[in-house]
């Protein structure tokens, strides 16, 4: 009985710490396998965070993001179909002032066969929470090549033009040669 006890005690003091070094992440995103194909490498485009850069090797990404004044880093461990990561990220809302947060979350790669997509779905967190932030999701782009220096191409041998000379994305506009879907053409 006492040992029972001792059992619950310890159970306990475990979720009101935090999870007995689970820290804040979610006990119920279980990885899954990769499906085939599969990776976080990738340009990706989020409707909520911009442009993502990020770039697999072995159970580690990195990456960047970038949309209007929002500039941050992502790096986290890879575990199947399963990304947690640390984000980080500067905001200048007023110019000369920015502003440094920092949290966690996850992705989580997923393949959608009729529109022949490769697609993060995932969440974010303030501080050391991995969700409660909102959603985080993302589209991979079929032609471009990661950057996760933010070097947007200067050293690469790639002749690709998907920028508008003021570097802004053409993610969703149509082409003047016609284009097709907004989807087709990444």
């Amino acid at each position: 009985m006492l040992a029972r006890f001792a059992v619950i005690a310890l159970w306990c003091a475990c979720l009101v710490v935090g999870g007995c070094g689970g820290g804040a992440k979610n006990p119920a995103l279980i990885p899954k396998s990769m499906p085939n194909g599969g990776s976080f490498t990738g340009v990706w485009f989020s409707p909520q965070y911009g442009e993502m850069h990020l770039v697999q090797n072995g159970s580690s990404a990195i990456g960047r993001y970038e949309k209007e004044e929002r500039r941050g880093r992502i790096q986290g461990a890879v575990e199947g179909d399963l990304m947690r990561f640390e984000w980080t990220e500067k905001r200048e809302i007023i110019k000369g002032r920015p502003m440094e947060t920092k949290g966690h979350g996850y992705f989580r790669v997923e393949k959608n066969e009729a529109e022949d997509t490769w697609n993060l779905v995932g969440e974010w967190g303030n501080d050391e929470a991995e969700t409660g932030g909102g959603a985080w999701t993302a589209v991979r782009s079929k032609k471009m090549e990661p950057d996760v220096d933010g070097n947007d191409g200067e050293d690469s041998d790639s002749d690709d033009d998907d920028d508008d000379d003021d570097g802004e994305s053409n993610y969703g506009e149509e082409e003047s040669s016609g284009g097709s879907d907004e989807l087709g053409d990444l």
